[in-house]
């Protein structure tokens, strides 16, 4: 019995195999942090070059504000169709192509208040809300006019 249980205890430690990447990082508590204390509960955040990486779902639960869709909350299609429906409709119009700073018109209207991007990706002459070495944030009601 032990050398059928050994492999699912030694892979990870001794071989130090990790699922995901390390996505609980000082800057993203710091954004988290920011966002919990800084913007108000009912405020919908979007990060539109995070593709399918984990770190929104993160931020949402850290934050405690809502993701207007991330790629891990689509998981949950399987067991609301309704969820689904949604999930796909935001995903086609927020996520689906490539981030462009030509899309970020559209999220207010979308019932986004915040985008964050990744540092490498931040707007040129629009000035974040808030920054640090791995994330820019912005509020979509000043962004929308430029």
């Amino acid at each position: 019995m032990a050398a059928i249980l050994a492999p699912f205890f030694l892979i990870p430690t001794w071989g130090r195999m990790q699922n995901y990447s390390a996505e609980h990082t000082p800057d993203l508590a710091q954004l988290s942090q920011w966002a919990r204390t800084a913007t108000l509960k009912d405020a919908v955040f979007l990060f539109p070059d995070a593709d399918l990486a984990l770190y929104p779902g993160i931020f949402r639960v850290e934050a405690m504000r809502a993701v207007y869709v991330d790629w891990k909350a689509g998981g949950q299609v399987n067991f609301f169709k309704e969820l689904g429906e949604e999930w796909w409709s935001r995903w086609q119009k927020t996520m689906a192509a490539p981030f462009d700073p030509k899309d970020v018109a559209q999220y207010h209207s979308l019932g986004i208040d915040y985008f964050g991007l990744q540092a490498k990706n931040q707007l040129e002459g629009v000035k974040p809300v808030f920054e640090n070495g791995r994330f820019v944030v912005y509020p979509t009601a000043v962004t929308e006019q430029h």
